[in-house]
């Protein structure tokens, strides 16, 4: 395999939500905009479980509104801008990244020496073993700190490097079970996690290892979605949209779990217009609207413009 070769890993996600957001009907459609739109703050972010704005909510926020036709919050530039001169952490770094190649594409040749920061801020999580860390110094990359590089890579125009190292990394923390954990520091495998894992073979283009894909599937529930471990008893929205997502492309949902998972999808949705993460959470926000769009997407047979 040369280097950097891999699929679209945010085109492959975007198509998904804009299904997601075409398959929803008209009232639902406006409903959801509405909701999406209600998360705007005046300082051009967008709000998390709370009222103040969070970059990490912003980068789903963002997804939603593209995928719902939704113009940007106004001062959005601005809210960036003043992103990308904070301390940030790997995580918001990598949201920094999607943030602005969604609201800026022209910022590589407006801003190089902004991109050039960023891309030197990420990479400093890059491990010598392959794959990225939260943790920089970390001698192994995580399989969720890896997906995440990969989104960040794609949006700030730079090839996945070495993305052997990172296959060689990934096999020592898939579990006897088939599932993975998220390093190596982690015990249990969970649904997100093995997600990723997945998705990380399926961008770089190689089959994921035996049993796998039977583990997530494994964590369907009767009356639909996924749940996030094997001792777990209650589906969730980020169980479930990651889970969908990654079974997807092997064709592994029928259209018995199909219709369950959207029966759980449908169950989580708030009055205010926005999705919660399970049937205990009373508090809508984007991410997990985003999760919504995403496995409603997932579940669509046809392809959309």
């Amino acid at each position: 395999m040369n280097k950097g070769t891999y699929t679209a890993c945010n085109p492959r996600l975007r198509q998904a939500l804009r299904r997601g957001a075409v398959s929803l009907d008209a009232d639902a459609v406006r409903l959801v905009r509405d909701f999406v739109r209600s998360q705007f703050n005046d300082d051009g972010g967008i709000r998390g479980r709370s009222r103040d704005s969070d970059l990490y909510y912003t980068v789903f926020g963002l997804e939603c509104a593209q995928a719902l036709d939704l113009e940007s919050p106004v001062g959005l530039r601005g809210f960036l801008e003043r992103q990308c001169g904070a301390d940030l952490d790997f995580v918001h770094c990598t949201c920094l990244a999607r943030c602005l190649e969604l609201a800026w594409p022209e910022i590589h040749a407006e801003r190089p020496e902004w991109t050039a920061h960023l891309r030197q801020r990420i990479f400093v999580h890059l491990c010598a073993e392959g794959g990225f860390h939260s943790e920089a110094g970390s001698r192994h990359g995580s399989v969720y700190d890896s997906f995440l590089g990969m989104l960040a890579c794609e949006s700030v125009g730079e090839p996945f490097p070495e993305p052997e190292r990172l296959l060689a990394c990934l096999g020592p923390l898939q579990k006897s079970g088939g599932g993975f954990r998220n390093d190596s520091r982690w015990e249990a495998a969970t649904t997100p996690v093995t997600a990723a894992a997945l998705g990380l073979y399926w961008e770089l283009q190689h089959t994921p290892p035996a049993g796998s894909r039977e583990w997530l599937l494994a964590r369907g529930c009767a009356r639909g979605g996924f749940a996030a471990a094997a001792l777990v008893p209650l589906p969730d929205l980020l169980s479930t949209a990651t889970a969908l997502h990654a079974l997807r492309p092997h064709g592994l949902v029928d259209q018995g779990r199909a219709d369950a998972c959207l029966d759980f999808v449908t169950s989580v949705w708030d009055e205010s217009g926005g999705f919660c993460g399970h049937a205990l959470d009373r508090k809508a926000d984007c991410e997990y609207t985003f999760y919504a769009l995403l496995s409603l997407g997932n579940l669509q047979t046809e392809s959309v413009p």
